[in-house]
């Protein structure tokens, strides 16, 4: 016979980073992921605050350059632009975040071109400032695939990687919630 103080709320957590999305990003066709274009004369200025950050910090060009392609793409998904961080700073990090949207602020983690399969990895070594991190993928010089986001504490909880000599926190599919196709 059920006690009347039982309390069914008493699950012991899982081993997974955060409770898994209803609908995760990895539950979604490839084709169905927002693909956002940047137009040839917005890659210009791009190009340029990439050769900037080169400048100061380490990583080449073309590696920021990706970077600031992903998130120009997030900021135009969102009608965000005018808050992506454009600052160069002289220590060669990003301040924690990319942009700010409805006073959230947002991590835009970008893969280059040929990758079939990405996770979203955030370096171990960075403070977690960001509310979310998003994972875009560059799919050629102009376009964007949005593939999903995942809220701080889904990537603080996450297993912890190494890759070349650094450690990543590492956000599979399973646990991005995805990008509506428009907004």
């Amino acid at each position: 016979m059920p006690h009347d103080n039982d309390d069914t709320n008493e699950v012991s957590p899982p081993q997974e980073p955060a409770a898994t999305p209803l609908f995760s990003a990895a539950d979604i066709g490839i084709g169905d992921y927002p693909i956002i274009h940047i137009p040839q004369n917005r890659l210009y200025i791009l190009q340029e605050y990439a050769r900037r950050i080169a400048n100061v910090s380490k990583g080449n060009i073309e590696n920021h350059r990706t970077g600031k392609v992903g998130e120009d793409a997030v900021a135009k998904l969102l009608g965000a632009r005018e808050s992506i961080d454009l600052e160069v700073y002289t220590d060669g990090g990003d301040g924690g975040f990319d942009l700010n949207h409805r006073g959230a602020t947002i991590d835009v983690k970008t893969v280059g071109q040929h990758r079939s399969n990405p996770a979203l990895t955030v370096d171990v070594y960075e403070d977690l400032r960001a509310d979310y991190y998003v994972l875009a993928s560059r799919i050629s010089e102009t376009d964007v695939r949005l593939i999903g986001y995942a809220p701080r504490q889904f990537v603080a909880n996450a297993p912890i990687r190494s890759y070349d000599g650094s450690d990543y926190h590492l956000i599979g599919q399973d646990y991005l919630f995805p990008f509506p196709r428009s907004l």
